[in-house]
């Protein structure tokens, strides 16, 4: 009786996951051998390095995938760049979390893609 009940809350809790999409996700990520989150449409890693490191990295990867920047902006504790991959626009974020980690979020078109998405974030990593 007792054994019964365990594989049914482990089904359930199988299930759940599985409906949810949140287990997909991190075992995607994990599985890609990345250490990213993919959430509506954005991909999302931390990186050890201080956001002025992090940001000459990101404007380095997008030349390395021949991306086109339209606009940039940093600021002391955050930045942004918009590229053209094409005829897709592509937005980064980066977040200052302490003086030696910075968060990137990356989004491909207005949709989301997270290969492309998790593409760019690798070639941020390979210039830091």
């Amino acid at each position: 009786m007792i054994t019964k009940k365990i594989i049914t809350f482990f089904m359930c809790t199988l299930m759940a996951l599985s409906l949810s999409g949140c287990g997909a996700v991190l075992l995607g990520g994990a599985a890609a051998g990345g250490t990213y989150a993919y959430v509506a449409g954005q991909a999302k890693r931390q990186y050890n390095a201080n956001l002025s490191s992090t940001y000459t990295a990101t404007l380095k990867a997008c030349q390395v995938l021949g991306l086109k920047i339209e606009s940039k902006t940093k600021k002391l504790s955050d930045a942004s760049i918009q590229a053209l991959d094409v005829d897709t626009t592509i937005y980064i974020e980066l977040e200052s979390s302490s003086s030696k980690i910075t968060n990137v979020s990356v989004r491909y078109g207005l949709l989301g893609d997270e290969q492309a998405s998790a593409r760019i974030l690798s070639a941020i990593h390979s210039n830091l």
